[in-house]
């Protein structure tokens, strides 16, 4: 069984000279990171707009919220750049994005994590559609395999126009139909901390994409049943997991797939696994805030 997205004719394409923006909306990157990342987009025939990072002394982001909002509003509206790539996760972009909006032609932004409030932002208060990738600390430290990297790569330079990706079903509860709304999420953690937000989950129709790291089973739990107390899951048709990878050190396992398996029978919604997607050395782009369709 597969998922089957085609990438919408209104996304950008790269060419070999265009330019992208790099962000770094959360966590620092270290110097010699921006060197891999400067030398690894120059490799693939790509000019660059980069921000300032690493210049205000700040102990955990990149730059200050205020800089780093700036960073975001130039990339979004400079006149050459076709998409924004993002350098690394960690925490901070839901700090700087209450104020964004695409105030010029459309971009796609690309990345995971920690950049799931951005999605969430883009996907369900501004209606667009935005890539769940890798970022690029990730690709340029060789951090995720190839398959992940040339599918990254084929969909930003247009050279894919339909994307599937296995999944399989652990509950019995069917889908009303076999094409469905447009997929949105990406980090569970981020997810419930948009609740209360302008980009929380809204009343639109809606599949949910999760994945998460370093959380143990119990909090999975929590997490999961808070979405569903706040009515999150009530316009979602079915719920798709990546990958979730527990605390290092955690011999947990076998609660996790109990947690998730009790989850899938009290949630009374469609339940698929789709895996090599999230923190994993395999992490496949897959595009946000478009429709898609189930296929045998």
């Amino acid at each position: 069984m597969q998922i089957k997205i085609n990438i919408p004719d209104y996304w950008p394409k790269l060419s070999i000279g265009d330019y992208v923006s790099i962000i770094s909306p959360s966590f620092a990157v270290k110097d010699d990171e921006i060197l891999k990342i400067k030398l690894l987009l120059k490799d693939w025939g790509l000019n660059i707009h980069i921000g300032d990072f690493n210049k205000n002394n700040e102990p955990l982001f990149a730059n200050s919220d205020k800089h780093r909002k700036a960073e975001l509003n130039n990339a979004v509206n400079h006149p050459e750049s076709k998409f924004i790539l993002t350098t690394r996760g960690g925490y901070g972009c839901s700090k700087i994005i209450d104020q964004f909006s695409f105030n010029n032609k459309f971009k796609i932004i690309a990345g995971f994590s920690d950049l799931t409030s951005l999605h969430l932002l883009i996907n369900n208060y501004l209606n667009k559609s935005s890539l769940h990738s890798p970022v690029l600390k990730q690709i340029a430290n060789n951090e995720i395999d190839n398959r992940s990297v040339e599918l990254f790569k084929n969909i930003i330079f247009g050279n894919i126009k339909e994307l599937f990706y296995d999944v399989k079903q652990i509950n019995n509860i069917k889908l009303k139909s076999n094409l469905l709304p447009r997929l949105i999420g990406g980090n569970l953690s981020l997810i419930q901390t948009s609740i209360g937000t302008k980009w929380q989950i809204n009343n639109k129709p809606f599949c949910l994409l999760i994945e998460d790291i370093d959380e143990q089973a119990y909090k999975i739990d929590r997490i999961l049943n808070h979405l569903k107390n706040a009515n999150i899951f009530n316009n979602c048709h079915a719920l798709f997991i990546g990958d979730i990878v527990e605390k290092e050190h955690s011999d947990n396992k076998f609660y996790l797939d109990h947690v998730i398996k009790q989850f899938s029978t009290e949630l009374g919604l469609p339940i698929f696994k789709i895996s090599n997607i999230g923190h994993l050395a395999q992490n496949m782009s897959i595009p946000l805030g478009v429709d898609f369709a189930l296929i045998s």
